[in-house]
């Protein structure tokens, strides 16, 4: 087929979670004989946007549309006003609009790729088939972070945003061809607000070889977290984490030591920083900084989707420690492949029992990259997603 996917940014270097699940979905189209089209905004005036250099292979169209996106606080609060969200607003493009007819036109395209619910508010040409890719079920994750949010404007205007663009995401899926899912959670999420949905589940996942841990001494006492912190989500998780349970774990070990790996760290995290807890900003790979670590840490609260961070730690062969909200979507046993803890006690017991019981740490290292490889190499979801796309295509 000749595929459209269309994007809010350019999906290279894959290096956080969005940008790794379309990357890798892309390079399975094109596995599987697809031709790809891809269409995707950048962001010129953005310090390390990415590039399509490592797209290139594995498209057979680029097309960028440059955009500003300057005072975005100012335009949250104009969207107050306005019966559409944010989130529809923000991403519309007359310039997108007029690429994505133009290139539907001239490829001949037989499918649209919608990557996230927030590219969903354009008009696409009657008679080709559009599978809406939901990396999360957006106004489920609004409602979640107003939920967790102490701040009265921000838990305001989640609130807001949620209402509108639970109508506005519901009514793009139920448009689709086909709802992509990356869990069953997020599945059933949707077919309770909108029933007879029809959804395929395409978890994200990992290139295991490529995460593979090479021989070598882990670091005693150290937890590592990997993710995009200037996400709220992620945020919160990480303060939750140095706040209370961290100090709980340094009771018992003096020497402990944290770091956060993750590009644009914000203030609350920067500040937080002392000897024993790095904060390293953007980095080229994250990989050695699992393969060092005792133990991964997932103390997120709220979020949606499948998490990328587990599935990488897997893979990694690191030893997981995380939230059940932070496992979601990944049908795991607790003390088998991971430990699930929620409270802070419960999180400083479990990465305390990784710690100091190196026959557990190895346990779980190696039952997390048993089950990843069998589930969650992209190899295995491509076969998954090629089989979806298929059947939203009426035969002609």
């Amino acid at each position: 087929m000749n595929i459209l996917v269309l994007t809010p940014y350019i999906p290279y270097p894959p290096n956080f979670g969005g940008s790794v699940r379309i990357f890798h979905l892309i390079r399975q189209l094109h596995r599987f004989g697809h031709a790809v089209h891809l269409l995707s905004f950048h962001y010129p005036q953005e310090h390390g946007e990415g590039s399509t250099q490592g797209l290139e292979p594995f498209c057979k169209t680029l097309k960028l549309i440059g955009r500003d996106i300057g005072r975005k606080r100012f335009r949250q609060f104009v969207s107050l006003f306005s019966r559409r969200s944010f989130q529809w607003s923000f991403h519309y493009s007359d310039a997108m609009q007029v690429a994505l007819e133009q290139l539907t036109r001239e490829q001949k395209i037989d499918l649209i790729l919608v990557e996230f619910s927030q590219m969903a508010g354009y008009r696409f040409p009657a008679g080709v088939p559009v599978v809406l890719d939901e990396h999360n079920v957006e106004f489920d994750l609004l409602d979640r972070m107003a939920a967790r949010e102490n701040g009265a404007v921000r838990k305001f205007f989640n609130r807001v945003e949620a209402r509108k663009f639970r109508r506005e995401e519901l009514a793009a899926c139920r448009a689709a061809a086909l709802t992509l899912v990356t869990s069953e959670r997020d599945g059933a999420v949707l077919r309770q607000h909108a029933p007879g949905l029809r959804t395929a589940t395409i978890t994200n996942g990992v290139d295991c070889d490529q995460f593979a841990r090479p021989a070598g001494v882990r670091h005693p006492d150290t937890a590592v977290f990997v993710g995009a912190t200037h996400y709220f989500p992620n945020e919160e998780g990480v303060l939750y984490f140095l706040r209370e349970a961290y100090p709980l774990i340094k009771e018992k070990h003096p020497q402990f030591r944290f770091t956060v790996v993750g590009g644009k760290p914000p203030t609350s995290i920067v500040q937080l920083q002392t000897d024993a807890v790095q904060v390293t900003g953007y980095v080229n790979d994250v990989r050695p900084f699992m393969w060092e670590s005792s133990v991964f840490v997932v103390p997120l609260r709220m979020g949606g989707g499948t998490r990328f961070k587990i599935v990488e730690a897997f893979a990694a062969g690191i030893p997981v420690v995380s939230t059940r909200l932070g496992a979601e979507g990944i049908p795991v046993e607790d003390g088998r492949e991971l430990l699930l803890a929620d409270t802070p006690a419960e999180l400083a017991a479990a990465v305390l029992r990784v710690l100091e019981d190196p026959g557990l740490a190895a346990s779980l290292a190696r039952a997390g990259l048993d089950y990843v490889r069998r589930h969650f190499d992209w190899s295995v979801i491509g076969v998954r997603l090629d089989a979806a796309l298929a059947g939203s295509v009426k035969p002609s």
